[in-house]
């Protein structure tokens, strides 16, 4: 860089010189205090831009909605991380469950969710930030019902609360003259129907058109997965509880405040568990028929997966039985409803998407980046229509957990980039997976190699496996230093881990247990 270049940049309001530099990636802006020593000190005193820098290593986004100041910023992430990489949560807060509960659960937006066992409503807490003092606010359960109630049931529900106010409950009306299905009388007829309601105002939506009536079913309340980011709305159905004549799997994309039905898949029995959107027009579909991750384009007519990424060749005495999938948080289009008390959170581009894998004996979890699916998307524009071989995509990008012995049955386990994973008897540890390429292991973590046995993160092959199951993707593993009572599951979300108790095996959660990080 000449002199006369250096003066010119001299001339750039500094305010105006922040403001071009904190657009570009942490590789750039290295690049850029290796040129002169002006930029050097410029990036080194700006704490704006150190901000920003850290920020990118850690794999979060800045919260536009905060008026905290930069330094305090900065401040606030490394508590936050170091937190987290030491396992050192501030407190700790006990919170029971003051009413019957169903299996239905979520969490999102710092709001815990649990189904009423009657089915009609769900309760639901603004998880604390605070520790539990003589001035500290009431946690109390909050209750959303459905509008329409007669012999109607919630089947599931989805959330999009940051971007919409939005909560959408999938739900089950008796055909006139049939009951609600009974574990002795499962194949009712009924209308299975989505209905949207605003999450503020617990009344109908005002920028939906009205329900959404899907299909009539002859077989009991479904098996449903639902997730809205953007315009969109996926819905998967299934019958699990069919066994004779069961009919097909079926994914319908809405324009949700339309209703207009843009896409229709349909699969065999059993086939599709899950899904996540990657892009607010891109959703991977895992599919347990063929063991495979399907990358599908919701806008487009194609009738078939942009991508097929295949799991490595399961041995013909396997069934997989479970394939489920998440990835928090979720993309999104609109501009997010975030909580200015919060400086920054997870970054979409940077989080892990995990499946839960279960077959008869034997259960894994599967992690890989959401940008290395839509990097492996981008690469391929013409792939083979039999897709690719996992040897061909993912040993090197993927990493495999034996969850043999660990609560799987909870899928809001991750958050970001972290994930935690409770193990079934205890007393035991909390483990936390981090899959930051940045981070470093402290004393109460370590870097795990693919070799290391100390953890289960070696796949054996000879359980379920046709192939070897390359899992080199970069993960550190922390465990908490104090060995707790058995809980039964645990999840995450960018402040806190959330254990679960049952007063006995089987039994609907009776309290949750918040751990506080920051």
């Amino acid at each position: 860089m000449t002199d006369s270049a250096v003066f010119r940049l001299l001339d750039v309001p500094p305010e105006l010189l922040v403001h071009i530099f904190s657009s570009l990636p942490n590789e750039a802006l290295h690049a850029c205090q290796q040129t002169c020593r002006f930029l050097a000190n410029f990036i080194n005193s700006s704490v704006e831009l150190q901000y920003r820098m850290a920020l990118n290593t850690a794999g979060y986004a800045d919260n536009q909605e905060s008026t905290m100041p930069f330094v305090d910023r900065i401040a606030a992430l490394r508590t936050k991380e170091a937190a987290f990489g030491e396992f050192k949560f501030s407190w700790r807060r006990h919170i029971p469950v003051t009413f019957a509960a169903t299996g239905l659960y979520e969490l999102s937006a710092g709001i815990y969710f649990l189904g009423e066992s009657s089915r009609q409503a769900l309760r639901y807490i603004k998880l604390p930030s605070e520790p539990d003092t003589y001035d500290a606010p009431p946690v109390d359960w909050e209750r959303i019902a459905l509008r329409s109630r007669n012999n109607t049931v919630i089947i599931d529900f989805g959330l999009a609360i940051q971007e919409h106010d939005l909560i959408v409950f999938a739900t089950f009306t008796p055909t006139p003259g049939q009951q609600l299905p009974t574990t002795t009388s499962p194949n009712t007829e009924g209308l299975v129907k989505l209905e949207f309601l605003s999450m503020l105002t617990h009344q109908a939506h005002p920028e939906a058109s009205g329900p959404i009536e899907v299909e009539t079913s002859r077989w009991g309340l479904p098996n449903i997965i639902l997730e809205i980011v953007g315009d969109h709305l996926v819905f998967v159905v299934r019958y699990g509880r069919a066994v004779v004549d069961p009919p097909p799997d079926n994914v319908y994309v809405y324009k949700w405040r339309t209703r207009n039905l843009i896409k229709h898949i349909t699969a065999a029995p059993h086939t599709y568990f899950g899904a996540v959107f990657l892009t607010p027009e891109v959703v991977v579909l895992p599919n347990t028929t063929a063991a495979s991750l399907e990358l599908w384009r919701i806008t487009s007519a194609e009738s078939q997966p942009a991508l097929t990424l295949h799991l490595p060749s399961i041995l013909p005495h396997a069934r997989l039985r479970i394939f489920a999938a998440r990835g928090e948080p979720n993309p999104s289009l609109h501009q997010m409803r975030m909580d200015p008390r919060l400086p920054f959170s997870a970054s979409v581009e940077s989080s892990i998407i995990f499946f839960h894998l279960d077959f008869l004996h034997e259960a894994f979890l599967l992690f890989v980046h959401r940008r290395t699916l839509l990097a492996l998307l981008a690469a391929h524009p013409h792939p083979p229509a039999d897709g690719l071989r996992y040897a061909m995509w993912g040993p090197d990008v993927c990493r495999w957990l034996d969850a043999v012995g660990m609560h799987t049955e909870w899928i809001t386990m991750s958050a970001g980039q972290r994930c935690v994973v409770c193990p079934r008897l205890g007393p035991a540890s909390f483990f936390l997976l981090d899959f930051n390429p940045h981070s470093v292991p402290s004393p109460v973590t370590r870097h795990l190699p693919p070799t290391d046995d100390a953890f289960p993160t070696r796949v054996p092959d000879e359980a379920v496996w046709a192939e070897a199951v390359g899992s080199r993707l970069p993960c550190v593993i922390g465990a908490s230093k104090q060995y707790y009572v058995a809980y039964d599951g645990a999840c995450l979300d960018e402040e806190r881990i959330i254990a679960f108790r049952r007063i006995s095996p089987g039994a609907q959660v009776a309290a949750i247990e918040v751990f506080y990080f920051g």
